[in-house]
């Protein structure tokens, strides 16, 4: 069905688009607050993989279910459909989408952007460095249970200063979507770098034809700043019907297309 939408000018950008904000809403309420724990009160260096020794008791973290269907559901989605789970699952992108909704965010690429897309790789790097090399270390102590913001305040108040760092990073780097659209997303997330090593081997994807002319026209209607196939492209779907050419296709991209 999917592949009928990509051919079908008509019914492209609407149900693409539709459906692509109902899934990426639907699953923002669902694992949403675990993201909140995760950015603002998750004890370790490295959230959301530790949870089954967090002694945070109110994080969605600590229900098995919860913890091992994220795992299965993105490293199945990352077979299937490469970063398509940033696309469409990812609360951290719905954030990201709705901070792009300002009116003083860029158009194109501000100059020199590009230059930063080695910046998730780095925190790629940092996050293993400290999981595996530094054994996760737990770096919010003492922990406090209560209201979730005036608990962040206090967290703040008595963690270690890389706990205090990670917060900053994060906090400010999501700032800076205000003015370069979807930057977590495009240059600091970790997840999604680990996601992108990996997305030229997924069996299904949004792909360019031979006939690409190069007019950038799908760069421009996507979110990510990029094209089909292409560092940064989560499968979101948004650049379907934008291409004068029609040369944008899903499925198993056949050897020698562009």
């Amino acid at each position: 069905m999917l592949h009928e939408l990509v051919a079908r000018p008509s019914l492209r950008l609407r149900t693409l688009r539709w459906c692509n904000r109902a899934v990426l809403m639907a699953s923002t309420l669902f694992i949403g607050e675990w993201g909140l724990y995760g950015a603002f009160r998750c004890p370790f260096v490295v959230p959301f993989v530790s949870c089954q020794n967090c002694p945070v008791i109110t994080c969605p973290g600590q229900a098995s279910r919860m913890f091992w269907g994220f795992w299965g559901v993105w490293l199945a989605v990352a077979v299937f459909f490469g970063r398509a789970f940033c696309g469409w699952l990812c609360p951290g992108n719905f954030v990201n989408r709705v901070l792009a909704l300002n009116p003083f965010k860029f158009g194109p690429n501000p100059t020199g952007v590009k230059n930063y897309r080695w910046a998730k790789y780095l925190m790629l790097a940092a996050g293993l460095l400290a999981w595996f090399a530094m054994g996760q270390p737990r770096v919010n102590v003492p922990l406090r249970v209560g209201e979730f913001w005036p608990s962040v305040m206090l967290t703040w108040e008595h963690a270690f200063p890389m706990w205090q760092l990670r917060l900053v990073i994060t906090v400010g780097v999501l700032a800076l979507g205000l003015g370069v659209i979807m930057c977590w997303c495009r240059f600091a997330c970790p997840f999604g770098a680990a996601l992108e090593l990996v997305r030229r081997f997924s069996l299904f994807r949004f792909y360019k034809t031979p006939e690409c002319n190069d007019c950038d026209k799908c760069r421009k209607a996507c979110n990510m700043r990029t094209r089909p196939d292409e560092e940064n492209c989560v499968n979101c779907g948004d650049c379907v019907g934008s291409c004068p050419k029609d040369c944008i296709r899903f499925g198993v991209k056949p050897r020698g297309k562009a």
